[in-house]
């Protein structure tokens, strides 16, 4: 299960003094490191991955190898902070050079085949589009235990002589970490950086830009 808070960044010189940070609340910021990703999104030609409100993707990060990625839809959490989502992914690694262009559904890792097979009908997965992302990514402490990882995006998306380029910052709780721990930050993030929730993934607003629409 993953479980993250996710806020919009308004411009850069917001995300240069977030960067900056060292505290956040009672929590700790360690040195971070800059981490280029690129997020391939795969589906059927009829589109059947997302009429379940599945999302499969391929990430190729430096220096390490092809990361297979599955979620399924959010777990409704109307009692906690607007901006802390949760959501079941599977990750699977690939021994793959270089990301496809095509996934063949019988050759996806076991897990992940198990969920998509019955909800397609097509053989093939097709690469839908990519995104860029920059990541300026951190570990957040709390005392001795790393709670959660910061990572705080410059996103890039393109389509033709079109492109949109935004910041965000994610906040993953890692297995020491606790949703309470997760819902003090977000409250201080709101209070004192006055950053609001982004309630949409990345997925779903790249769909709209590559319409047109965003």
């Amino acid at each position: 299960m993953e479980i993250e808070a996710k806020f919009r960044i308004p411009d850069a010189a917001l995300a240069r003094k977030l960067r900056a940070l060292e505290r956040v609340g009672a929590c700790t910021l360690d040195a971070g490191q800059r981490v280029v990703v690129r997020d391939t999104f795969f589906d059927t030609v009829a589109l059947e991955l997302r009429g379940v409100r599945y999302v499969l993707r391929v990430r190729k990060q430096s220096h390490r190898k092809l990361l297979l990625t599955l979620k399924t839809p959010a777990v409704p959490t109307p009692h906690l902070a607007a901006a802390i989502h949760h959501r079941p992914e599977i990750e699977s690694e690939l021994d793959l050079a270089r990301t496809p262009r095509r996934l063949r559904v019988n050759e996806l890792p076991a897990r992940v085949r198990s969920l998509v097979a019955p909800n397609v009908r097509a053989e093939t997965l097709h690469a839908l589009f990519s995104i860029a992302q920059t990541r300026h990514v951190r570990m957040l402490r709390r005392g001795r235990r790393v709670i959660a990882e910061w990572s705080l995006d410059r996103v890039q998306f393109r389509a033709g002589e079109r492109a949109r380029e935004f910041y965000e910052l994610e906040i993953e709780l890692k297995r020491a970490g606790t949703v309470q721990d997760l819902t003090e930050i977000s409250d201080w993030l709101r209070g004192e950086m006055h950053l609001e929730p982004e309630r949409e993934g990345k997925f779903v607003r790249a769909v709209q830009f590559m319409r047109g629409s965003a």
